[in-house]
């Protein structure tokens, strides 16, 4: 009887604690991350597991799930609003956001075959490099060519656009053959003769090349782009976005925002899924345009929308609208100058030509209320570039008056940030194309810089010859300001304006490859001050605040320009030495340190004397991982404290050496 009392005790805790667990996980929400599935739903899963793990390691909140879905799968859930957050490829973006009102979070940063990280990517046709009839974008009309998929940006899409852009259809004069992913099989098409050309993304050739598939001297890249790490065609597109759904909490997406920028560049999480990080959200206005151009869901139809939707969400369009309007305008009242020319000649009647004059004004005045009313800053130059007319828009923005700027040519706007050879790029495009499109840094006439976007169209008669140059501009320094102090929080301590532990984590990295590739040596030491904590006690955290800025400023003195320091903690800082022999070549650095914090620190009047305690350990003695350091580092440094402080220790194996 008593032993059947005990098992049936014990079964009841069982189930007690069984329930209070399931209780507890089932408490949390459940937030589900769908992730485009290119490959099989398994390897999919694998591969981002590991963010979700991070995510739930981050956030107590909710418990973060992974599912992958093919495109049709993709879709179904979105309009059942089953997807917090989704997680595909820039051009499904682009209709998720359409149909669903996704939001995108932040960007994917990749990293090629050297270790350069990108957030951008292109599109790349690629040849046999013995295939001298294809030598420009033209050669390949009637050609076969093999491409990924109809919907495939690096794949299809971007080289279709630039191939329309230059006048040809391909969908029309060229035989397109679709071979699916990966991108693999359209270089080996290519490569045994199959067709006569390929489009890939950009990085694919370098990928295999590098795993030994494939030797570079077989291909030549088509209209190739210069200044990209990799081989590239055409224009670069932003890599793919995190997003949120509609109905997704802000504070969450806030929480997984920060979290995403705050994951460490090439951490084992990243590896997993061969990435390199997070970057602030970046634009994809060019996607949408592309996929507008090409009637690709969801803009295969023309769908309503209201003046006020054009003004909310398309903004961008209408300035190059307002320049084809101006364009046309221009060229109107040419064509009427020209008929009252005309007529004029053929004696028509007196009434005729006050029509048609008036009829002249009316056009000259529409032009000249877009003109004049925009918000955007408008210059008109004359086919040889010196500018003849600017509007009230462009005054404000640049300080100049319109005497000032009408008769020289825009070079009076260059702000000396750019090399030659980009204006030499932007005048190519001119000449060749007609238009120019970016990011460019002008100068105002008090002499301070500011960024712009631009856009240049040459405006041509009916013979096609150019009789004017019109540059549309906006200013964006506020926008790359705000994209510049995101970043320096994301890294920096506000106090000391030191790097932090994330960014250090990074350097220390980049300093532990270049060792391992020189075979040689680096140290990394913990340095924690001494007496600090009295320092706030007795005289408050502002000084205390003032004596840790002035200790930063004297451990940046004493380093070369090849070594790196962070502050990490409280008063605790952590310094690399590149380049070392012998552990025993740095003790002359870590003696200037000690001798540079021995000297007296005047705060207000106080005269305040600290120390500090060092502990070091050596790459690759002591081992090869950032992380591990710093652990050895920390143990050597308490070492120190326990000595009689102010000193420096080195870690050792089974003990510790002073």
């Amino acid at each position: 009887m008593t032993f059947r009392y005990v098992l049936l005790l014990l079964l009841v805790a069982f189930f007690s604690l069984s329930f209070g667990a399931s209780v507890s996980e089932a408490g949390k929400k459940e937030a589900v991350i769908g992730v485009l599935a290119f490959r099989s739903k398994t390897d999919t899963l694998n591969e981002w597991q590991p963010l979700a793990t991070y995510l739930n390691s981050k956030i107590s909140t909710h418990r973060f799930i992974i599912r992958p879905l093919g495109y049709a799968e993709f879709n179904e859930a979105a309009s059942l609003d089953e997807l917090d957050f989704m997680f595909s490829n820039p051009e499904h973006y682009i209709y998720l956001s359409a149909k669903f009102d996704a939001s995108r979070m932040a960007t994917l940063i990749r990293a090629n075959v050297s270790g350069k990280e990108l957030t951008e990517f292109g599109g790349v046709i690629i040849a046999r490099h013995e295939r001298h009839d294809l030598e420009k974008l033209s050669d390949l009309r009637g050609k076969e060519i093999a491409a990924v998929d109809e919907l495939s940006l690096g794949g299809y899409l971007a080289q279709r656009i630039l191939l329309q852009e230059n006048g040809i259809d391909i969908t029309k004069e060229s035989k397109i053959r679709y071979t699916d992913m990966p991108h693999d099989k359209v270089v080996y098409l290519v490569q045994n003769a199959s067709v006569d050309a390929g489009f890939i993304r950009t990085g694919v050739l370098e990928k295999m090349a590098k795993e030994g598939k494939i030797n570079l001297d077989e291909f030549k890249i088509i209209h190739p782009v210069e200044n990209f790490p990799q081989a590239l065609s055409t224009t670069l597109y932003p890599e793919w976005p995190f997003a949120s759904s509609k109905h997704t909490d802000r504070v969450l997406a806030n929480q997984v925002g920060v979290a995403l920028l705050n994951l460490p560049y090439g951490s084992e999480i990243t590896k997993t899924a061969g990435y390199y990080g997070w970057n602030i959200p970046l634009s994809y206005e060019g996607i949408r345009s592309l996929m507008q151009g090409l009637r690709i869901k969801p803009y295969d139809t023309v769908p309503p929308f209201s003046l006020q939707d054009v003004a909310q969400r398309y903004a961008l369009y209408i300035i190059f609208m307002l320049s084809g309007v101006i364009a046309l305008l221009i060229f109107l009242t040419t064509k009427m100058r020209r008929l009252t020319n005309t007529l004029r000649s053929n004696s028509e009647s007196l009434e005729n030509q006050i029509v048609i004059v008036k009829e002249n004004e009316k056009y000259l005045r529409r032009a000249a209320n877009v003109f004049h009313n925009s918000r955007e800053g408008i210059i008109i130059t004359n086919p040889q570039k010196i500018i003849i007319d600017v509007n009230e828009a462009f005054c404000e923005l640049t300080g100049y008056a319109p005497e000032e700027v009408i008769g020289n040519k825009p070079i009076i706007l260059r702000s000396g940030m750019h090399e030659n050879l980009f204006y030499e790029k932007l005048n190519e495009a001119i000449n060749t194309l007609g238009s120019w499109r970016g990011e460019i840094w002008n100068r105002k006439k008090n002499g301070e810089r500011y960024a712009e976007f631009l856009r240049i169209d040459a405006v041509r008669d009916e013979k096609g010859e150019v009789e004017n140059y019109i540059g549309i501009f906006s200013d964006i320094t506020e926008h790359l300001k705000r994209q510049e102090q995101l970043h320096h929080m994301a890294n920096y301590d506000p106090l000391t304006n030191l790097p932090n532990r994330y960014l250090f984590m990074t350097l220390a990295e980049q300093i532990l490859s270049f060792s391992k590739r020189k075979n040689s040596k680096a140290v990394i030491s913990f340095l924690d001050l001494d007496g600090f904590k009295q320092v706030n006690d007795v005289y408050g955290h502002e000084i205390g605040d003032n004596i840790l800025k002035q200790v930063a400023d004297r451990l940046e003195k004493q380093l070369r320009q090849s070594d790196a320091i962070a502050r990490i903690g409280g008063d605790e800082f952590v310094v690399v030495f590149s380049d070392i022999d012998m552990i025993s070549d740095a003790q002359q650095l870590f003696d200037r340190i000690l001798k540079a914090l021995e000297e007296p620190f005047v705060v207000n009047g106080h005269l305040i004397t600290i120390g500090a305690s060092i502990g070091a350990s050596l790459y690759p003695d002591h081992g090869e991982e950032v992380e591990m350091l710093v652990r050895h580092a920390d143990a050597a440094m308490y070492r120190s404290k326990a000595n009689g402080r102010n000193q420096i220790t080195y870690f050792k194996s089974e003990t510790v050496m002073v």
